[in-house]
């Protein structure tokens, strides 16, 4: 990361290192300012939410970590119900000295895990404290491991016994008697040596998002470029029943996912850390996988989504605050959030993350309950065909060649064998964004118009027409009714057929690729292309509008 220096003569990296600080003053309980105490905020209705939305939050558990640091059930009235069972670990035993306390002169963050207990793993209480307890070799020394907090897939039941009953939440360390955490060891010694080669993406996309002014700098970026300490004294740690969430056959059910926001809330709430300070495993340690992109994005969105439905003013400031830097539109800072934690996600994760996720998150669903900017687009129930006709062909499919990112179609006469019509006239298969206009690439003469859509589950998708001879009247960035004319199609030279070439690319190729350089590379391969397109006839599915006939 090259460092720019600032009129003042700091660097800009210690620029970001100094508005952390000050960002970090204004979630302190003590320091509420009028723009919190608005009545301006986009707060949401509940009921207007996406139905999945709603189950889980109507899941999540009162819960409030007390000044002694015990983890309890808040029940009617704002009265205590009881406090979460305790499952100390032996490391805990073991690691509870005045020194072993987290570093309260430093940030601190939250740190997800799963657990990894797999079929064949004894679920009882007894299974993961051996699992804990158990003695195992890192960087050529023998520890334990250990985590704060234990979840599982249970409602919170205060009067269950742990030894007993199914995990829903435990609190697995004793904090000392003031309430601070003890350490836990979780986190493996920082892999300096790969931030400095820029192998950290994580950290290099934050610093991304940082340098364009669309992201705060993190516990995670200063865990690497601040003072030099063991991220173990200024974690908390959760580690989550179960493994492989990224696979939707594993992934965590509602109520566990409820349970997770209800406790990262209360440490959030308890400890006053930011929504942007907390961090997968596999963010801060390379090579680990749990507990997914997907997922830690997931909680940072229900972290909001519970914020501006309950509307506390200091909860408010710990998930919006790092994104009120020069405005005083709360819209605006709330849209910030929002932006910053997909824009994270596309840096980091795959096309296919992102468009999973937000079909899982319902991201577009809430983001349009709460952007000033006009978003007229709905999801399509069905998908016209990309040629008005009703005789088409796919000659070319998607991937043959191997090179090849779509379909080419063509539109045969009534009657007539391998005869083409002239021209062929494309049209918007459903209601669409126009995002660009313009000359196609070098394998594709004509010209190429992209547009964005949205599937009836929220994630988006983009529909490429290629090798247009004529283009409608397209304006980029208004939207256009399903069977609008995209334009036509037609042979170049008059021993040349006519075709469309079709392609639908999943909706953050756009946002990494396409919105740079919409020409696909000469030298693109089938891995390229996979990690970018789908196969069209997918799209419309068993018994669509698209017909393939070789």
């Amino acid at each position: 990361m090259v460092k720019t220096r600032l009129s003042n003569g700091i660097s800009r990296r210690e620029f970001l290192k100094t508005l952390s600080v000050c960002a970090a003053g204004i979630a302190l309980p003590v320091s509420f300012t009028s723009i919190w105490e608005s009545d301006d905020w986009p707060l949401l209705d509940f009921y207007t939410l996406p139905a999945k939305t709603r189950e889980i939050l109507s899941l999540v558990p009162r819960l409030i970590i007390g000044m002694d640091g015990y983890l309890a059930l808040e029940g009617s009235d704002n009265y205590l119900a009881g406090r979460i069972p305790t499952a100390q670990t032996q490391w805990n035993k073991e690691r509870s000295s005045p020194r072993d306390r987290l570093d309260r002169r430093l940030r601190w963050g939250i740190v997800l895990h799963w657990y990894g207990d797999r079929e064949n793993f004894d679920r009882s209480l007894r299974g993961y404290l051996r699992g804990f307890d158990s003695l195992r070799t890192v960087d050529d020394y023998i520890t334990r491991t250990s985590a704060h907090f234990l979840v599982g897939n249970q409602p919170v039941d205060i009067n269950s016994d742990p030894q007993k009953s199914e995990i829903s939440i435990l609190q697995t360390q004793v904090p000392d008697s003031d309430g601070t955490p003890f350490l836990a060891s979780h986190l493996m010694p920082l892999d300096h040596l790969a931030h400095k080669n820029q192998k950290q993406y994580f950290v290099r996309a934050l610093y991304t998002l940082s340098n364009q002014g669309l992201g705060p700098y993190t516990i995670l970026q200063d865990f690497f470029d601040g003072p030099q300490s063991d991220p173990n004294y200024r974690t908390i740690a959760i580690e989550n029943c179960g493994f492989d969430f990224e696979h939707a056959e594993h992934a965590p059910s509602s109520q566990q996912i409820a349970n997770v926001i209800g406790l990262v809330w209360a440490i959030m709430k308890r400890y006053h850390i930011f929504a942007t300070d907390i961090f997968g495993h596999n963010e801060i340690q390379l090579g680990k996988a749990d507990p997914g992109k997907k997922f830690t994005a997931l909680i940072r969105i229900l972290i909001a989504v519970k914020s501006l439905l309950e509307g506390e003013w200091d909860m408010l400031q710990l998930v919006f605050g790092p994104f009120a830097c020069n405005t005083l539109d709360l819209r605006s800072v709330v849209e910030r959030y929002f932006n910053f934690v997909r824009d994270y996600l596309v840096l980091v994760g795959s096309k296919l993350d992102v468009y999973e996720w937000e079909a899982n998150s319902k991201y577009w669903f809430i983001w349009r309950h709460l952007s000033s900017s006009k978003l007229d687009l709905k999801p399509f129930d069905t998908l016209v065909p990309p040629i008005l006709s009703t005789d088409l062909r796919i000659e070319r499919a998607f991937l043959q060649p191997e090179n090849h990112s779509g379909v080419d179609i063509y539109q045969f006469k009534q009657g007539a064998h391998r005869q083409r019509t002239l021209p062929a006239i494309a049209q918007l298969p459903a209601d669409g964004i126009c995002l660009f206009t313009g000359k196609g690439d070098e394998c594709l003469p004509g010209s190429t118009a992209i547009f964005r859509h949205f599937q009836p589950d929220g994630a988006q998708i983009l529909t490429i027409f290629g090798g247009l001879s004529q283009v409608g009247d397209l304006q980029n960035g208004q939207t256009y009714p399903q069977g609008y004319r995209v334009g036509q199609a037609e042979a170049p030279k008059a021993y040349l057929d006519s075709l469309l070439h079709y392609a639908v690319a999943y909706g953050a190729t756009w946002d990494a690729d396409f919105q740079h350089n919409t020409h696909m590379p000469l030298n693109a391969g089938p891995r390229w292309i996979n990690e970018r397109y789908i196969d069209p006839v997918k799209i419309y599915g068993p018994g669509g509008s698209l017909v393939v006939r070789s």
